[in-house]
Parts: structure tokens; sequence; C-alpha cells
């Protein structure tokens, strides 16, 4: 059974969540800024820091007095990306579409109401796609969020969608409920979700939905360039390519799970 931070010691659930408001911060956080943002005392929030500090977790830029990441928490991360049974299972698969497509391929599993890449691999072509494993993406507007929401259990999917926040992030975004609701029908019945343009200005993608041994959607996998590269027809053109990469990999999982089961 997996502990939450709330079910951690006092102390523990502090700076696991000290931790978390440094490394997910848009930009390092001031002292001041993590007062705000923490709700501790002065004084507890100075020893938690050095505390984070000397296990090479966090680190100060006397430049601007604010927080990063350090190394160590990159190590960290990198051995629970490389523990992950999804991406090890998924590797030759993203390994083949890539070679065959020359472009950036995503995979990523659903956070509550986002999308976090937990594995990439960066097209050869100079003009390339600013994205790394472990950013997160909205889940309504991304080409492998919507392939997720789309597969959820109608029930789920229901109750994400009433808590999803539409915001606009270009002109193509959908941000009327009934059409996201009638977008996520379309691409529940096809098997496949492409995203014109949808969250950033420019990007084309298109991503088909992995299931685990139960049928239940566990993680999308995506083909994405610019839009020069890849406008409607070539998205058409590569969708069966890319729903056989996510029925492979799904294959896989439920292989893998019956050997240990």
């Amino acid at each position: 059974m997996q502990t939450g931070i709330s079910e951690l010691p006092s102390s523990i659930a502090k700076a696991l969540a000290l931790l978390r408001a440094v490394a997910i911060a848009d930009t390092p956080p001031s002292f001041s800024a993590l007062l705000k943002t923490t709700d501790l005392p002065k004084a507890t929030l100075h020893r938690l820091l050095q505390e984070l500090i000397e296990a090479g977790l966090i680190q100060p830029s006397p430049a601007d007095r604010c927080y990063r990441p350090a190394v160590g928490l990159l190590e960290l991360s990198y051995r629970a990306w490389e523990g992950l049974d999804l991406r090890q299972t998924a590797a030759k698969h993203l390994d083949a579409l890539w070679q065959s497509t020359n472009e950036t391929i995503h995979l990523a599993v659903r956070d509550d109401l986002e999308i976090i890449y937990i594995d990439k691999r960066e097209s050869p072509k100079t003009l390339r796609l600013f994205s790394s494993i472990g950013r997160r993406g909205p889940l309504y507007c991304t080409g492998v969020g919507k392939a997720i929401l789309a597969h959820l259990d109608p029930a789920l999917r229901v109750q994400v969608i009433e808590r999803l926040a539409l915001r606009r992030h270009t002109r193509q975004t959908i941000t009327d409920r009934r059409e996201l609701v009638a977008a996520l029908d379309a691409i529940r019945e096809a098997g496949i979700a492409f995203d014109c343009g949808e969250h950033e200005d420019g990007i084309g993608c298109v991503a088909a939905p992995i299931f685990d041994r139960a049928r239940r959607v566990i993680a999308s996998v995506s083909v994405t360039a610019p839009s020069m590269r890849m406008d409607q027809s070539r998205m058409t053109m590569l969708a069966p390519e890319v729903r056989a990469t996510a029925e492979a990999i799904s294959r896989d999982i439920t292989l893998s799970n019956c050997a240990t089961s």
C-alpha cells in the first residue's frame, strides 16, 4: 500500500513538501516565497532547507538567494525513472517508432488533472521541441493527455472533466466542456488522438492509449513535431503506426503481468 505525504511522520512530511515546492516551482523560489507556499515557521524552514542542502537534494544560489534542485535529486529521479516497469517495457517500442519517424517520441502517464512525461526520444532534426522527462502538461489539450482522458472509465472521466479548469492556451484549445466531451468520444472510437496546436502554437501531435492487463488506460505514446513537418495529412498517415506501437506496449505489459502473477 502506497503512503501519501500527509500520512508520513510530521518532520518527514514537511521536508518532502518543501523539497517538492522547490522542485516543481516555475522559477527558483526565495526564502520568503517558500515561507508563503509552505506555511512553515521561519526557524523550521531554515532548518529543513539546511538539511536538504546537506543531503545534496537542493542548492542555494548566492547570486539571487533562491533555491534550486541539486544533482542528488536528479540522481534519485533518474533511478526512479529507470525502475519504472512501464518505461522499461515500452523502451524498445519507443526506439522503433523514433527510428521510423525521426521525430520526438513521448511516453506519458496521468497524474490527476495533468500528464507527466516519463520518457522521451529526441528528434535528430535541427528544429526540436521544448519538452523533458518529468515535465507536466494539461490533460485536456495535449495529444497524450486526450488519449488517456478519452479512455478513462466513463464515470471517472465525467468526474475528471468536471474538475478541469479549461484554460485557453492557443486559439485551437477546446474550452467548452460539451465540445471536449464530443472530441473525447471521437478519440475513444478511433483509438487515436490529435493535437493540432491546441497546447502550443505550431506543434502537431498524434497519440494513442496504452492499457494494462485489465484494459484500464495507464499511459499514452505520441509522435510530436513542428506543424511544418506534422500537418494533418502526416498525422493521419502516422496514426496507424502510433496505434500499433501503443498496442504492442499494451501486449508486453499484459505478458509481463501474466509472468509475475
